[in-house]
């Protein structure tokens, strides 16, 4: 098979799958996977993909924020586990910060129980859910955006910089050793970016399914929070705990 013809196979599968695997493509194209490797790294070189450990994912712009309908139903279960465990972080009389990330809504009905919180949070689905809860929150204000309800903007980043939080929970499209934690719009970046700066403790929520993602912006380096996901493969663990806290929730 021609070079050219085993880029175009690599580039189907990332369209329809986003993640591609050394192993998989191996019998798609026939070819062995140092060839494969070099592939890889001349599309990377081209722009056309990122590789990652073991495959490539496409290369993903702030244009293609999945829509919050999209990302409620992605890994459930997983999120709830990760919920529940963040959740019993909060204590009472403490003041957080919950961004608009989809994992990180799974924690609030483990604040029902506590008393005298104050939650600040940049999403519209957050706030209306603690107020079903009672939970007293205060949302700053600046533009909200339509596919993920979030609040964003230099009006939101202004208020948030005299703002200091006991604990941040913050959701992530994408963790690596490469790139950090990324998103891809990057007006989310810097809320989540000032909010974390604030925290005394900070954590980033995200199911391993995340794992080894990058997005167009970085808003933390690893060592700069604690992880809290769900069971990653061993190799993936030992080379994250090099970097970061990681709390595995099985």
């Amino acid at each position: 098979m021609l070079t050219e013809e085993r880029h175009q196979i690599i580039l189907k599968q990332l369209q329809l799958h986003n993640i591609v695997k050394l192993q998989d493509l191996i019998p798609l194209t026939g070819a062995s996977e140092s060839t494969l490797r070099r592939d890889l790294q001349d599309l990377e070189e081209c722009h056309k993909l990122l590789r990652i450990y073991g495959g490539a994912q496409s290369i993903v712009s702030f244009h293609d924020e999945p829509a919050l309908s999209q990302k409620i139903t992605a890994n459930p279960d997983a999120k709830a586990r990760l919920g529940k465990v963040a959740g019993e972080f909060v204590k009472d009389n403490e003041v957080i910060f919950l961004d608009a990330g989809t994992t990180v809504q799974t924690v609030i009905p483990y604040l029902a129980k506590l008393t005298n919180i104050l939650v600040v949070t940049n999403s519209v689905v957050n706030a209306s859910t603690l107020a079903d809860y009672q939970i007293e929150t205060f949302v700053p204000g600046g533009r909200l955006k339509s596919s993920t309800k979030a609040i964003v903007g230099s009006s939101m980043t202004k208020t948030l910089e005299n703002y200091h939080f006991d604990k941040a929970f913050i959701g992530t499209n994408g963790f690596s050793v490469k790139a950090g934690f990324t998103t891809p719009d990057p007006e989310e970046a810097s809320t989540k970016e000032i909010a974390l700066q604030n925290s005394v403790e900070k954590f980033i929520l995200a199911d391993s399914s995340k794992c080894g993602q990058i997005s167009f912006s970085r808003f933390a380096n690893l060592n700069e929070a604690t992880l809290i996901t769900n069971e990653l493969p061993v190799k993936s663990l030992e080379l994250l705990n090099k970097y970061t806290k990681v709390m595995e929730v099985k």
